[in-house]
Formats: C-alpha cells, structure tokens, sequence
C-alpha cells in the first residue's frame, strides 16, 4: 500500500522559513519561458527514484498545454549554474496555489537545499496575485510514502499540517 498525505498552509505568517546555507552559490528563480519539454524532463529526472509515474504516459502536447496555462509556474533552483531542484505550482479557485512537484536531485540532497527551497517556494506562492490582485490564502500540495523519507519532516517544519490521509494499492 502507498499512503499519501494532503498538506496545508493557510497563512503566510505560519511559514517556518529556513534560510539558505551561507557560502553556497545558488539561484532560486522562476522559469519563465514555459516549455513542456522542461517540465517533463524535471518531472522524469527528480522523480524517478520516487516512483513518480503519473504523467510518464503524457504526450509532448499534454505537456505543452499543463505547463503553458497562465496559472502554472515552475522555480527553478540552481547550484554553481547546475538545476539542483524545483517547484512546480499551480494558481486555482478558491484563492490557492498547489505545489504539483516539489523535489531535490539526488545529487543535491541532504546539503541543506529542501527547507530553503520549500521556504522560498511559499514565500513566492504566497505573494501571487491573482488579475484582481487577491493573494492566496491557501498553499497545498500531496505526499506519499514513495516520496524522501524526510520530504514530511521538511513540509512539517516549514509549517504545513496534514489535511487528509488515504491509502492506495501499489501501482
């Protein structure tokens, strides 16, 4: 069985931020030419060791038209100018923004990048402003247990508590 877990963060004031380590050189910025063929790549390459397989049947169009929809964004973290992470995250009614994919490379885990990342994620998700210039009041995003083991410690931290639990038969 795989368990997954719904996280939620309601307030910005609630985010437990954790700064960057000192001395690393890094980049935390948005994509900001949305290319499906990225965003696949980034899926495929931080979630294979995750078991992340929902959308590896997607075609190149179902990717172009997921990642280049106004309400989507992805943030890309870099070390020394090598993509080390990213947030994918989605602006949707009701005044919210899900983190669809969030991860490390492996290369990069357990350097200290995971709850800095997820800080500067909710900071940026936070600040989205809708056309009518409404910030979100609302951050959510889903786990599993096929995910980092220390993926819900992080989520946990950074100030997020679990909204729903289901189980499901292994895929």
């Amino acid at each position: 069985m795989v368990t997954e877990w719904s996280y939620e963060l309601t307030s910005p004031d609630a985010v437990n931020a954790k700064p960057w380590p000192a001395n690393v050189p890094l980049r935390f910025e948005e994509v900001e030419v949305k290319q499906g063929e990225f965003n696949r790549f980034l899926y495929q390459w931080i979630g294979q060791h995750w078991n992340w397989f929902m959308k590896l049947e997607w075609s190149l169009e179902q990717w172009r038209e997921h990642t280049e929809r106004p309400e989507h964004r992805i943030w890309l973290l870099t070390v020394r100018g090598t993509p080390a992470g990213y947030v994918e995250m989605e602006r949707q009614d009701g005044n919210q923004v899900e983190f669809i994919s969030v991860g490390l490379a492996k290369p990069f885990i357990g350097q200290g990048l995971g709850g800095p990342m997820l800080s500067e994620a909710l900071k940026v998700a936070f600040e989205w402003t809708d056309d009518a210039g409404q910030r979100p009041d609302r951050v959510w995003l889903h786990t599993c247990s096929d995910d980092h083991p220390t993926a819900r410690n992080n989520y946990e931290a950074r100030g997020f508590k679990v909204f729903k639990t289901e189980e499901f038969p292994d895929p």
